[in-house]
């Protein structure tokens, strides 16, 4: 059960394909389960509020992941995960469940510590009402690089991170014991990432030894510790320029297209009024998706062009395509953003 960090964006190993890996070659009889299979791939189009916002992506090419289901998905909140859980429980019967949730609660203001931990107690005492005997691995969140806009969000996951180990002893019985797993200790936002937050190459060996360290000490005695060395220094996922851009202008509105760029984390759109004769004006965040419609007032003549980008890796533009609008009311500024934050998970995690 996670949210991005265990899902994956296209392109990623993850941290599940470290530990799949980890339990084949101890030749421990595990079997991943859940509704869900693959990475994150962005969508075609930026969707509207409450709408799908991903679609099913592959692993690093070459990659080979059997029986790779999960439930973690890109924008996951234990907000919403508590709610969910039983049922989930009940149709796919894990027998132990591991849980990376939280940070997404934190960093959105979804939830404060207090109420994050109220709710990590009542999801699992929900999963318990599903399978009375499940197991528990319950990671803490992990830190990120610092963002100028969330200064105090350090404090509030430390907070947090504090009282976590206290909850779930709390919550743990002996026929269904929680079991704390400690990924901030392990984690290096600037070394472990390839975003500030989300985990490279090496990040993912690092979860993935600590999940795997936690079910060994707890459950097999010592017997399971991961084996293969963390390596020094990660493995980079170049990405490749979109191949094109194309608008399709209708009165006021431009839909904005672009070739997909397989690992592609986001694209940075810019935008130029011709008229004014002004410079390229950059989206104020990369564009979780293949495309977005734009509304921009008074009509007139623009030109726009677009980057691939993977966290802090991006691609040369596109060459600039113009384009004619009509007058329109919409908007008084270039940008007109989507307003649910979740399709931006990555992204809303640096604003």
């Amino acid at each position: 059960m996670g949210d991005s960090i265990s899902h994956g964006l296209e392109g990623d190993y993850t941290w599940r394909y470290r530990l799949a890996r980890h339990f084949a070659a101890r030749g421990a009889p595990v079997r991943f389960t859940g509704p869900w299979s693959g990475t994150c791939a962005l969508p075609d189009l930026a969707p509207r509020e409450g709408a799908a916002a991903t679609r099913a992506g592959g692993y690093r090419p070459g990659t080979v992941f059997p029986h790779d289901l999960h439930h973690a998905r890109w924008g996951g909140l234990m907000d919403e995960a508590r709610g969910e859980i039983a049922d989930a429980v009940a149709a796919h019967r894990p027998g132990l469940l591991m849980v990376a949730l939280g940070f997404n609660d934190l960093a959105w203001g979804v939830s404060g510590p207090e109420r994050l931990l109220t709710h990590v107690g009542e999801f699992v005492r929900r999963a318990r009402e599903a399978r009375p005997d499940l197991r528990f691995l319950v990671a803490d969140v992990v830190r990120r690089t610092p963002l100028p806009h969330l200064p105090h969000l350090p404090e509030i996951v430390e907070t947090y991170n504090a009282r976590l180990p206290g909850v779930l002893a709390a919550l743990s019985t002996p026929c269904s014991p929680v079991v704390h797993v400690g990924l901030a200790a392990v984690y290096d936002p600037h070394a472990d990432t390839y975003d500030g937050l989300h985990p490279n190459s090496v990040g993912e060996f690092k979860i993935a030894k600590a999940f795997a360290d936690a079910y060994s000490r707890a459950f097999q005695g010592g017997r399971l510790d991961f084996a293969t060395p963390v390596p020094a220094d990660a493995e980079p996922l170049p990405i490749r320029a979109p191949g094109g851009i194309a608008v399709a202008v209708r009165g006021a509105t431009a839909r904005i297209s672009w070739s997909r760029v397989f690992g592609a984390s986001g694209y940075w759109l810019d935008l130029r009024d011709v008229d004014a004769g002004s410079g390229f004006e950059r989206s104020p965040l990369p564009i979780g998706a293949c495309g977005c419609d734009l509304r921009l007032r008074g009509g007139g003549t623009y030109e726009a062009r677009v980057s691939a980008a993977r966290g802090d890796q991006e691609t040369r533009p596109t060459r600039a395509v113009r384009f004619v609008l009509e007058a329109g009311r919409e908007s008084a500024a270039l940008f007109r953003e989507p307003v649910d934050h979740r399709q931006y998970d990555w992204v809303a995690s640096q604003v």
